[in-house]
């Protein structure tokens, strides 16, 4: 089993080892959590096993979900098997990851789920049709566990994330969209990874009691402005 230790709090990220994992670790670990190290080695287990989850910690404070993969095809074209490859990372993989940290949230008393949406899931771009209709199915997942785990003192948050200050490692894009996307933006900025990891702490350590279940726009007014000139 994983380390637990009943008087530090303990966080589960899964995708920790990417851009925003790590900022993410970081915040955590500078919150005083114990991070489990199985999801920081880049030998961690595949998210889409059931059996990657069998050795998580018997009490686990947050629980993070960060992993997403993309493929950029259109619609006619997408494979059978990049879609499901798709959802498998995206929506799958969190799924088995909060079915099996259910007991260990729930044992931690008042502890959190938290995943990574994307501006994706209502303001769709061309060619990402697996992407966007998987970070739906994630908020949707979101909203359900808010309802049913809500008895056991488990919130359940989702970030609907704006354009970070660098493109997805799975994304073959124009290097020209965040050049664009800061056009669009009133303030000329892109989400840093640190911010968002500091939001990720804030909601760990109990955030707003009264909210579970919620879909955080997290961008700064990118989908929002519409103003043409």
């Amino acid at each position: 089993m994983g380390k637990n230790l009943n008087a530090q709090k303990t966080a589960v990220v899964i995708g920790a080892t990417g851009n925003l994992g790590s900022a993410v670790c970081e915040a955590l670990s500078a919150a005083g959590y114990w991070i489990d190290p199985t999801w920081t080695r880049p030998d961690h287990p595949d998210v889409t096993q059931p059996t990657a989850y069998d050795n998580l910690p018997e009490k686990i404070d947050v629980a993070i979900y960060l992993a997403g993969v993309n493929r950029v095809a259109a619609a006619e074209s997408l494979s059978e098997a990049d879609w499901d490859r798709v959802f498998n990372v995206n929506l799958k993989g969190l799924f088995l990851f909060a079915q099996k940290a259910f007991p260990a949230l729930k044992a931690a008393g008042h502890s959190s789920l938290i995943a990574i949406s994307s501006i994706m899931a209502t303001h769709p771009y061309p060619n990402r049709l697996a992407y966007a209709a998987s970070k739906a199915g994630l908020e949707g997942l979101i909203r359900a566990l808010a309802v049913e785990w809500g008895e056991h003192g488990i919130a359940t948050h989702a970030l609907r994330l704006g354009h970070l200050s660098g493109l997805m490692k799975s994304t073959v894009t124009n290097p020209e969209l965040l050049n664009a996307v800061r056009r669009h933006t009133p303030s000329g900025s892109l989400v840093e990874p640190t911010e968002v990891a500091k939001y990720i702490s804030w909601l760990a350590n109990g955030g707003c009691a009264s909210i579970s279940g919620s879909i955080i726009d997290f961008d700064p007014a990118y989908t929002l402005n519409r103003w043409p000139l």
